[in-house]
């Protein structure tokens, strides 16, 4: 399977500095665009993860890059073999692992104290498929012209469904709270050839209605065209949009 990537991590029209970073194929992106293509197979480790940092004097940068990296790391050092299960539970450890080491660092560091990230995207491990995701940044795939969130939002507002709450109120993320929790997805059979997988910030989707995102990646998939339009809408947030579409091998 290939894997033909587009991404964008724009700092907004608002903020003063970008707390939002992706994880793509083992590197790290920060007020960066760029494209590239990768080959997946059975034995293919492959992550693509969104984390938008909150709190502290540059402490969601903080958060969000250690969460990252700390992933990246992870997944190049697991076991090769590791059962469904095996591999749910491994991730489960990561959670709380990445939650402590935040909280600790803010609790060394003033500066520091209540920072957190969210982190939402797809995992590809020894031919599994698995969603992951901690806040309310989000998960989308695009078939046949139907926009679907895969992720749940972690948000006050969806746990309540009181629409008259803060929209970034949320009630799980990395670093910020006493504890998280990840939910995962399995998706391993369930992809099809010419999906489309959108991972963002909730500074587009915050700007942007699912329709209106609907409709731009109809006319062009595009993470530029995407971050493009949370601009005009205000860009109020960091902005961070990845576009994973599948590809049956030797398609182009």
């Amino acid at each position: 399977m290939l894997i033909k990537s587009d991404l964008n991590c724009d700092i907004g029209c608002v903020r003063q500095n970008n707390e939002d970073i992706v994880l793509l194929g083992g590197e790290l992106f920060r007020d960066k665009a760029q494209g590239c293509d990768f080959e997946i197979d059975d034995t293919t480790r492959f992550a693509a993860i969104v984390a938008d940092g909150m709190g502290g004097h540059n402490g969601g940068e903080v958060a969000s890059e250690f969460a990252t990296q700390f992933f990246c790391d992870f997944v190049l050092n697991l076991p090769d073999g590791l059962s469904a299960e095996e591999l749910t539970e491994q991730i489960k450890e990561w959670t709380e692992k990445a939650h402590r080491n935040i909280l600790e660092q803010g609790y060394r560091a003033p500066d520091y104290e209540g920072m957190g990230t969210t982190f939402c995207g797809l995992l590809f491990y020894g031919g599994s498929v698995l969603a992951l995701n901690i806040g309310d940044s989000r998960l989308y795939r695009f078939r046949n012209g139907i926009l679907r969130q895969i992720s749940t939002d972690h948000s006050m507002r969806e746990l309540t469904g009181d629409q008259t709450l803060p929209v970034n109120q949320i009630y799980n993320s990395l670093g910020a709270g006493a504890t998280a929790f990840v939910e995962i997805k399995e998706l391993t059979g369930q992809l099809y050839d010419d999906d489309l997988f959108l991972i963002c910030s909730d500074g587009l989707c915050d700007m942007i209605s699912d329709e209106e995102i609907e409709q731009l990646l109809s006319d062009e998939p595009s993470a530029g065209k995407l971050v493009e339009a949370a601009r005009k809408a205000g860009g109020k947030d960091n902005i961070s949009v990845v576009l994973l579409q599948l590809k049956e091998t030797g398609e182009k």
